[in-house]
């Protein structure tokens, strides 16, 4: 996928499209300010910029994550961009944890008469000397 990075010295935000890359250089890198809140006066440099600065008078947070449970409002929708990654991250956990839980699943069925409980008592666990998967549970 191709990024978009601003040029300004000392820079660095990155961009997945040219728009969004422009709406940042003039909003931060350009004396180009034409839109002015009503409430408080301040200048931006874009009309999105304006309208999500408004926001802050109006107490409005307009942007709703629609996943399932969550609900969460944003007055940016930046902010909320950001945040519907986290929902994809986490699906992927748990999908990817569910397969390895699968496959301990049919382990423990083979090894579960083996074990005496007695024996967990004194069970230690291996020292880890390399990163390991989580096993989340299957909700």
């Amino acid at each position: 996928m191709d990024s978009y990075i601003c040029q300004f010295p000392g820079c660095f935000k990155q961009y997945k499209n040219r728009c969004n890359l422009k709406r940042h250089e003039e909003a931060f890198h350009t004396e180009n300010k034409k839109f002015q809140c009503v409430h408080c006066k301040k200048i931006l440099s874009s009309k999105q910029n304006l309208k999500e600065h408004e926001f802050i008078h109006t107490n409005q947070t307009p942007y709703v994550c629609r996943e399932p449970g969550c609900g969460l409002r944003f007055r940016h929708g930046s902010q909320h961009s950001a945040h519907k990654r986290i929902h994809v991250a986490i699906k992927n956990i748990v999908n990817r944890s569910s397969v390895v839980s699968f496959k301990l699943s049919n382990i423990e069925e083979d090894i579960e008469e083996e074990i005496n409980p007695k024996d967990m008592m004194d069970f230690t666990l291996p020292l880890i000397k390399r990163s390991q998967d989580y096993i989340l549970p299957v909700i």
